[in-house]
């Protein structure tokens, strides 16, 4: 069985979080292959060969060893634990966390502390602090003073930490922009209100000006002066027609020329 242990995850390698390459195609092209040609080996002989494999660094033909030797024996927990191993080298952390999960059913307490160590290493990768965190604290409860177990689990503490703080960042970013479109928004709805009413009392500042301006004087009205020379006018015309009308009956009075 391989007893390595994942070394301690570095601060700095919180950014390969998101950078996990998926490898279904790959397994199942080799499992194809493989599981009838490893079927007749024994499951030690399989994970003899998986343990060359993968100190070769092959990690591939490693898994499919110890996948073989587990098809074999399902129950030895020791495979399962090697697979999860492999897995993780080929950077698919979602089985590998599910291999490590079931090796740490292990009764041996040294077995399942290091199957809790690197499952708990799988979820960091995949990015889920919370699991993570849970992982790392069952193998401490195995393992109580281990180093590795402790610095990852800081490392998970303060990851999630920073990923609450970045929630809450955008959640006040969201909030800040809805925030100023409403402020916007009735920033405006005032700004027009404030325009109908000037224009309003623009509009009633015209009308009460053409209130007050001065009527034009009617041709009728007449200063009392004004009435007394038309109506001294009148007689005057009225004498002059009725002086008119004697002429036309006695005719024009003759001059009288004194005889002196």
């Amino acid at each position: 069985m391989i007893r390595l242990k994942m070394k301690s995850i570095d601060y700095l390698m919180a950014r390969e979080l998101i950078e996990m390459v998926a490898f279904s195609l790959l397994l199942i092209s080799i499992l194809s292959i493989t599981t009838t040609t490893f079927a007749a080996d024994s499951p030690r002989k399989s994970a003899q060969k998986g343990v060359e494999h993968y100190n070769k660094a092959e990690y591939d033909k490693a898994l499919a060893e110890f996948m073989a030797g587990n098809e074999a024996d399902p129950e030895r927990t020791e495979l399962k634990y090697d697979m999860g191993a492999a897995l993780y080298k080929l950077e698919d952390f979602e089985n590998a966390s599910a291999a490590f999960g079931q090796a740490a059913m292990e009764e041996n307490p040294k077995i399942a502390a290091d199957a809790w160590y690197n499952l708990g290493n799988a979820m960091f990768k995949s990015g889920d602090m919370d699991k993570a965190i849970k992982a790392y604290k069952n193998s401490l409860y195995l393992d109580h003073n281990d180093p590795d177990t402790k610095h990852n689990l800081e490392r998970a503490l303060l990851m999630k930490q920073m990923q609450q703080q970045q929630q809450q960042q955008q959640q006040g970013d969201s909030t800040g922009e809805q925030q100023q479109q409403q402020q916007q928004q009735q920033q405006a709805q005032a700004d027009s209100s404030k325009s109908e009413q000037e224009q309003q009392a623009q509009a009633d500042s015209t009308s009460g000006d053409e209130e007050q301006q001065p009527q034009p004087k009617k041709e009728t009205d007449m200063t009392p002066e004004e009435a007394l020379q038309l109506l001294q006018a009148m007689e005057n015309d009225e004498q002059e027609a009725q002086k008119e009308k004697l002429e036309r009956q006695f005719g024009k009075p003759k001059r009288v020329e004194k005889d002196w």
